[in-house]
C-alpha cells in the first residue's frame, strides 16, 4: 500500500516538474520580448523604447483603436452568423442541408492563402480596396465557428425546442431564447479565439489597407518599425507587449465561461 502511494507521489512530481518545465519554455519568448523592450539601448536609459513608443501615440493610437474596431466588430458579427447558420444547419430540416454542410467542411480544408488572391480581386471590384469595410467584410462568416457551433447544438436536446415551440415560440424566439443561452459556453470559446485571430491578424490587413491612417496594430508595428539601419526589434518588442494587452485582456475577462466550453467539449 505505502509502496503504491509512493509510487503514485513520484508520478505526480515528475508530471509537476514536466509541466514547470514546458511552461518555463513557453514563457522564455515572451520573457525575452518584455526584456528587449525595457532593456538599455547603448548609452540610452532603460525603457528607451518604451518611451519612443509614446512619441508615437497619435499613430499607435489610430492603429490601436483600428484593430479593436476590426476585431470587435468582425467577432460581433461572425458570432452572430455562425451561429444563425450553425442552428439551421443543426435543428432545421431543409433541401441541401447536407450539400451545404459538404460544402463547410471543404471550405474549413482551404488553405488561406489559396482565396487571397480572389478575395483582394473582388474586394478591388466592390471598390473596398483601402477601406474600412474591406478590412472587416471577410470576416463576418467563418466555416470552423460554424462547424464548431453546430456541433455543440447537436447536443442540445430536441425536446427544449419542441416545448418551446408549444408555447408559441417562432424559430427565431427558439433560436434566441433557447439555443443562444445554452450555447454561452461554447459561444465564449469562440470568441475568445476569434478575437484573438483578428486582432492579431497581419496577413489580410496588409493586403487591403495601404493609406497609414488604415493600418491596424500589427501591420503600424511593422511600418513604425522600420529604419534606414534595419529594423528595430526594440520598438517592436514594446509595441508587441502594448499589442498583446487586450487579447489578454478579453481573455481574462471570459476566462471562466472559456472554461467551462472547454469542459463541456471535452466530455462530449
Amino acid at each position: 500500500m505505502n509502496g503504491a502511494r509512493r509510487t503514485r507521489g513520484g508520478w505526480t512530481a515528475s508530471a509537476w516538474l514536466a509541466l514547470a518545465a514546458l511552461a518555463i519554455v513557453d514563457l522564455l519568448p515572451l520573457g525575452y520580448t518584455v526584456a528587449l523592450s525595457v532593456a538599455p539601448e547603448e548609452a540610452a536609459r532603460w525603457g528607451a523604447a518604451w518611451s519612443r513608443l509614446f512619441d508615437s501615440a497619435a499613430r499607435f493610437g489610430r492603429w490601436f483603436f483600428n484593430s479593436a474596431a476590426v476585431a470587435c466588430l468582425t467577432v460581433g458579427f461572425h458570432l452572430i452568423a455562425d451561429a444563425m447558420a450553425a442552428y439551421a444547419l443543426a435543428k432545421r430540416r431543409f433541401l441541401g442541408r447536407a450539400l451545404v454542410l459538404a460544402l463547410v467542411i471543404g471550405a474549413m480544408m482551404v488553405p488561406r492563402q489559396v482565396t487571397l488572391i480572389p478575395l483582394f480581386l473582388g474586394m478591388s471590384r466592390l471598390g473596398l480596396d483601402d477601406t474600412f469595410l474591406g478590412l472587416i467584410l471577410p470576416g463576418f462568416g467563418d466555416a470552423i465557428g460554424v462547424f464548431l457551433l453546430r456541433q455543440y447544438f447537436l447536443s442540445i436536446p430536441d425536446a427544449l425546442i419542441e416545448s418551446a415551440r408549444i408555447d408559441g415560440a417562432s424559430h427565431w424566439g427558439v433560436f434566441r431564447h433557447v439555443m443562444l443561452p445554452l450555447s454561452r459556453p461554447a459561444l465564449a470559446v469562440l470568441a475568445v479565439l476569434s478575437f484573438q485571430h483578428y486582432w492579431s491578424d497581419f496577413f489580410w490587413p496588409l493586403v487591403i489597407a495601404h493609406d497609414e491612417s488604415r493600418f491596424t496594430i500589427q501591420v503600424g508595428l511593422a511600418y513604425l518599425a522600420r529604419s534606414e539601419f534595419g529594423t528595430d526589434y526594440a520598438l517592436m518588442a514594446a509595441g508587441a507587449c502594448a499589442a498583446a494587452a487586450p487579447a489578454l485582456v478579453v481573455f481574462l475577462l471570459l476566462r471562466r465561461v472559456f472554461f467551462e466550453g472547454a469542459r463541456a467539449g471535452a466530455v462530449k
